[in-house]
Protein backbone atom coordinates (compact mmCIF):
# COMPACT_ATOMS: atom_id res chain seq x y z
CA UNK A 1 0.00 0.00 0.00
CA UNK A 2 1.46 3.41 -0.65
CA UNK A 3 2.40 5.52 2.33
CA UNK A 4 0.62 8.56 3.32
CA UNK A 5 2.56 10.70 5.24
CA UNK A 6 1.00 13.73 6.95
CA UNK A 7 2.84 16.54 7.85
CA UNK A 8 1.61 18.38 11.50
CA UNK A 9 2.05 21.67 9.83
CA UNK A 10 3.82 24.04 7.23
CA UNK A 11 5.39 26.91 8.41
CA UNK A 12 6.47 30.26 7.05
CA UNK A 13 10.43 31.43 8.30
CA UNK A 14 11.03 34.64 8.49
CA UNK A 15 14.91 35.86 8.26
CA UNK A 16 15.96 38.68 11.01
CA UNK A 17 19.33 40.48 11.26
CA UNK A 18 18.85 42.56 14.37
CA UNK A 19 19.86 41.38 17.94
CA UNK A 20 17.68 38.84 19.76
CA UNK A 21 16.36 38.83 22.90
CA UNK A 22 17.43 36.92 25.03
CA UNK A 23 16.29 35.69 28.66
CA UNK A 24 15.19 32.33 30.84
CA UNK A 25 11.19 31.31 31.27
CA UNK A 26 11.20 30.92 35.61
CA UNK A 27 8.94 30.14 37.67
CA UNK A 28 8.00 33.15 40.18
CA UNK A 29 7.40 30.55 43.50
CA UNK A 30 10.70 29.15 43.68
CA UNK A 31 13.00 30.71 40.85
CA UNK A 32 13.57 27.75 39.48
CA UNK A 33 13.79 27.84 35.33
CA UNK A 34 10.80 25.92 33.72
CA UNK A 35 11.87 23.50 30.80
CA UNK A 36 10.64 23.66 26.90
CA UNK A 37 8.35 26.69 27.69
CA UNK A 38 6.79 27.97 24.48
CA UNK A 39 7.61 31.76 23.99
CA UNK A 40 5.27 33.03 20.62
CA UNK A 41 2.65 35.12 19.02
CA UNK A 42 -0.64 35.31 20.00
CA UNK A 43 -2.46 33.44 17.12
CA UNK A 44 0.92 33.01 15.16
CA UNK A 45 3.04 30.18 13.86
CA UNK A 46 6.14 32.37 15.11
CA UNK A 47 7.72 31.69 18.54
CA UNK A 48 10.75 29.72 19.50
CA UNK A 49 10.55 26.80 22.63
CA UNK A 50 13.34 27.53 25.72
CA UNK A 51 15.40 24.82 26.26
CA UNK A 52 16.09 22.23 29.13
CA UNK A 53 17.10 24.82 31.19
CA UNK A 54 14.89 27.60 30.66
CA UNK A 55 16.88 29.67 28.48
CA UNK A 56 15.28 30.91 24.81
CA UNK A 57 16.49 33.46 22.39
CA UNK A 58 13.65 35.20 20.17
CA UNK A 59 13.86 37.68 17.54
CA UNK A 60 10.65 40.11 17.41
CA UNK A 61 11.95 43.09 15.08
CA UNK A 62 9.59 41.80 11.64
CA UNK A 63 6.76 41.77 14.15
CA UNK A 64 4.57 44.46 15.05
CA UNK A 65 4.48 46.24 17.77
CA UNK A 66 0.85 45.67 18.85
CA UNK A 67 0.72 41.83 18.59
CA UNK A 68 1.54 40.05 22.10
CA UNK A 69 3.96 37.70 23.24
CA UNK A 70 2.67 34.74 25.24
CA UNK A 71 3.88 32.12 27.06
CA UNK A 72 1.76 29.29 28.46
CA UNK A 73 2.41 26.45 30.70
CA UNK A 74 0.73 23.88 32.65
CA UNK A 75 -0.06 24.80 36.25
CA UNK A 76 0.67 28.53 35.54
CA UNK A 77 -0.74 31.65 34.77
CA UNK A 78 -0.05 33.12 31.28
CA UNK A 79 2.62 35.60 30.57
CA UNK A 80 1.31 38.08 28.19
CA UNK A 81 2.83 40.96 27.07
CA UNK A 82 2.82 43.34 24.08
CA UNK A 83 6.01 43.20 21.66
CA UNK A 84 6.56 46.77 22.45
CA UNK A 85 7.00 46.57 25.77
CA UNK A 86 8.82 42.53 25.86
CA UNK A 87 11.31 44.56 23.77
CA UNK A 88 12.38 47.07 26.53
CA UNK A 89 14.50 44.62 28.40
CA UNK A 90 17.65 42.44 27.04
CA UNK A 91 17.78 40.30 28.88
CA UNK A 92 14.22 39.79 29.39
CA UNK A 93 13.82 36.80 32.32
CA UNK A 94 9.98 36.01 31.87
CA UNK A 95 8.54 35.08 35.14
CA UNK A 96 5.56 32.62 35.70
CA UNK A 97 3.06 32.64 38.89
CA UNK A 98 1.78 28.83 39.96
CA UNK A 99 -1.84 28.72 39.19
CA UNK A 100 -3.75 28.01 42.74
CA UNK A 101 -6.12 25.03 42.28
CA UNK A 102 -7.74 22.63 44.68
CA UNK A 103 -8.63 18.94 43.49
CA UNK A 104 -11.29 17.09 44.94
CA UNK A 105 -11.44 13.77 45.42
CA UNK A 106 -13.64 11.67 43.88
CA UNK A 107 -14.43 8.17 45.54
CA UNK A 108 -14.88 5.76 42.97
CA UNK A 109 -17.54 2.74 43.59
CA UNK A 110 -16.16 -0.11 41.55
CA UNK A 111 -19.78 -1.42 40.77
CA UNK A 112 -20.91 2.39 39.29
CA UNK A 113 -17.56 2.66 36.83
CA UNK A 114 -16.02 0.64 34.44
CA UNK A 115 -12.46 1.01 32.50
CA UNK A 116 -12.56 1.81 28.95
CA UNK A 117 -10.36 2.69 25.98
CA UNK A 118 -11.29 6.16 23.63
CA UNK A 119 -9.67 7.31 21.06
CA UNK A 120 -7.47 6.40 17.56
CA UNK A 121 -5.66 2.91 18.19
CA UNK A 122 -4.52 2.29 14.71
CA UNK A 123 -1.46 0.37 14.49
CA UNK A 124 -1.16 1.34 10.31
CA UNK A 125 2.52 1.48 9.16
CA UNK A 126 1.04 3.34 5.89
CA UNK A 127 -0.46 6.09 7.33
CA UNK A 128 1.72 8.59 9.30
CA UNK A 129 2.45 11.81 11.40
CA UNK A 130 5.90 12.63 10.92
CA UNK A 131 7.05 15.50 13.57
CA UNK A 132 9.41 18.14 11.95
CA UNK A 133 11.81 16.74 14.93
CA UNK A 134 15.09 17.87 13.25
CA UNK A 135 14.22 21.53 13.50
CA UNK A 136 14.77 21.30 17.00
CA UNK A 137 13.72 24.35 19.39
CA UNK A 138 12.95 26.24 16.39
CA UNK A 139 9.56 24.17 15.30
CA UNK A 140 6.99 23.54 18.21
CA UNK A 141 4.33 21.39 16.26
CA UNK A 142 1.48 20.08 18.18
CA UNK A 143 -1.54 17.60 17.21
CA UNK A 144 -4.49 16.55 19.21
CA UNK A 145 -7.58 14.34 19.03
CA UNK A 146 -11.32 15.11 20.18
CA UNK A 147 -12.81 13.26 22.94
CA UNK A 148 -16.22 13.18 24.39
CA UNK A 149 -18.27 11.66 27.40
CA UNK A 150 -21.57 12.39 28.60
CA UNK A 151 -20.47 10.72 31.62
CA UNK A 152 -17.81 11.90 34.41
CA UNK A 153 -14.46 10.37 33.50
CA UNK A 154 -10.94 9.69 34.91
CA UNK A 155 -8.04 9.85 32.44
CA UNK A 156 -5.81 6.84 33.33
CA UNK A 157 -3.00 6.80 30.90
CA UNK A 158 -2.43 8.33 27.54
CA UNK A 159 -1.10 5.99 24.67
CA UNK A 160 0.74 6.97 21.39
CA UNK A 161 1.41 4.10 18.93
CA UNK A 162 4.11 4.73 16.55
CA UNK A 163 4.58 3.71 13.34
CA UNK A 164 8.10 4.01 13.69
CA UNK A 165 10.56 4.82 15.95
CA UNK A 166 14.17 5.16 14.85
CA UNK A 167 16.50 6.84 17.80
CA UNK A 168 19.71 5.83 19.71
CA UNK A 169 18.66 8.40 22.23
CA UNK A 170 15.47 8.66 24.49
CA UNK A 171 12.84 11.67 22.28
CA UNK A 172 11.01 13.91 24.70
CA UNK A 173 7.02 14.49 24.31
CA UNK A 174 4.73 17.19 26.03
CA UNK A 175 1.27 15.70 27.01
CA UNK A 176 -1.62 18.65 26.74
CA UNK A 177 -5.00 18.31 27.46
CA UNK A 178 -7.78 21.28 26.09
CA UNK A 179 -11.21 22.11 26.75
CA UNK A 180 -12.95 23.05 23.55
CA UNK A 181 -14.70 26.56 22.14
CA UNK A 182 -16.31 26.38 18.48
CA UNK A 183 -15.14 22.69 17.83
CA UNK A 184 -11.39 23.25 18.55
CA UNK A 185 -8.99 22.99 21.24
CA UNK A 186 -9.20 26.04 23.54
CA UNK A 187 -7.73 26.04 27.05
CA UNK A 188 -5.04 24.01 28.82
CA UNK A 189 -6.80 22.30 31.76
CA UNK A 190 -4.21 20.42 33.33
CA UNK A 191 -2.46 21.25 36.51
CA UNK A 192 1.34 19.82 35.62
CA UNK A 193 3.21 20.21 32.72
CA UNK A 194 3.62 16.82 31.90
CA UNK A 195 6.88 16.21 29.73
CA UNK A 196 7.71 12.33 29.06
CA UNK A 197 11.50 10.96 27.52
CA UNK A 198 10.55 7.64 25.86
CA UNK A 199 12.72 5.39 24.56
CA UNK A 200 12.65 2.54 22.40
CA UNK A 201 12.64 0.08 24.78
CA UNK A 202 10.10 1.40 26.52
CA UNK A 203 7.52 0.75 23.85
CA UNK A 204 5.57 -2.52 24.18
CA UNK A 205 4.07 -3.75 20.68
CA UNK A 206 4.81 -0.21 19.28
CA UNK A 207 2.95 1.42 21.90
CA UNK A 208 4.08 3.66 25.02
CA UNK A 209 1.61 4.00 27.40
CA UNK A 210 2.12 7.39 29.92
CA UNK A 211 0.68 6.54 33.42
CA UNK A 212 -1.73 9.27 34.55
CA UNK A 213 -3.53 8.01 37.87
CA UNK A 214 -2.02 9.84 40.29
CA UNK A 215 -2.50 13.37 38.60
CA UNK A 216 -6.51 12.80 39.24
CA UNK A 217 -7.60 14.18 35.79
CA UNK A 218 -11.60 14.24 35.74
CA UNK A 219 -13.32 15.83 32.68
CA UNK A 220 -16.76 15.20 31.44
CA UNK A 221 -18.37 16.12 27.97
CA UNK A 222 -15.71 17.33 25.17
CA UNK A 223 -12.01 17.87 25.37
CA UNK A 224 -9.26 17.24 23.03
CA UNK A 225 -5.63 15.58 24.18
CA UNK A 226 -2.59 16.68 22.16
CA UNK A 227 1.28 15.91 22.43
CA UNK A 228 4.08 17.62 21.24
CA UNK A 229 7.64 16.48 20.16
CA UNK A 230 9.97 18.93 21.68
CA UNK A 231 14.14 19.60 22.49
CA UNK A 232 16.41 18.05 19.63
CA UNK A 233 16.89 14.78 18.20
CA UNK A 234 18.38 13.12 15.27
CA UNK A 235 15.56 10.79 15.57
CA UNK A 236 13.32 9.76 12.97
CA UNK A 237 9.92 8.76 14.07
CA UNK A 238 6.40 9.14 13.53
CA UNK A 239 2.95 7.94 14.73
CA UNK A 240 0.55 5.73 13.26
CA UNK A 241 -2.87 7.03 11.71
CA UNK A 242 -6.48 6.83 11.05
CA UNK A 243 -8.11 7.42 7.96
CA UNK A 244 -12.13 8.91 8.46
CA UNK A 245 -11.36 10.30 11.70
CA UNK A 246 -10.46 13.97 12.35
CA UNK A 247 -7.55 15.04 14.04
CA UNK A 248 -6.01 18.92 14.85
CA UNK A 249 -2.90 20.49 14.43
CA UNK A 250 -0.81 23.48 14.99
CA UNK A 251 2.42 25.29 15.76
CA UNK A 252 3.28 27.93 18.33
CA UNK A 253 0.14 29.51 19.10
CA UNK A 254 -1.26 29.80 15.50
CA UNK A 255 -4.85 29.42 14.79
CA UNK A 256 -6.00 25.26 15.41
CA UNK A 257 -6.11 23.42 11.96
CA UNK A 258 -8.54 20.34 11.38
CA UNK A 259 -7.32 17.40 9.69
CA UNK A 260 -9.95 16.25 7.84
CA UNK A 261 -8.87 12.84 6.50
CA UNK A 262 -7.36 11.25 8.94
CA UNK A 263 -5.91 11.86 13.41
CA UNK A 264 -2.93 10.74 14.85
CA UNK A 265 -2.86 7.12 16.78
CA UNK A 266 -3.64 9.09 20.07
CA UNK A 267 -5.95 7.12 22.79
CA UNK A 268 -6.83 7.00 26.13
CA UNK A 269 -7.67 4.40 29.23
CA UNK A 270 -10.10 5.71 31.36
CA UNK A 271 -12.72 4.93 34.27
CA UNK A 272 -15.85 6.20 33.45
CA UNK A 273 -19.02 6.01 35.13
CA UNK A 274 -21.30 3.59 34.03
Amino acid sequence: MKKINFIFALFTFLTFQAQAISGTVISKDDNQPIPFAKIGIVNSSYGIQAGEDGKFQIKLDNVAKDKVVIVDVPGYKQFRSSVEDFVKQNPHNIYLYEKVTNIQEVFIAPKNYKEKNLGVNSKSKSIMFTPNMEKGNAVVEETAVEFSSNKKLKINKININFSRFESTTPIKVRYTIYDEKDGKPNNLILDNDIIATIGKDQLQDSTFSLDLKKEKIWLEGKFFVGIQFIGDSNGKVALSGALLRSGYYRSFYGAWQKIGMAAPAINIDVTVRK
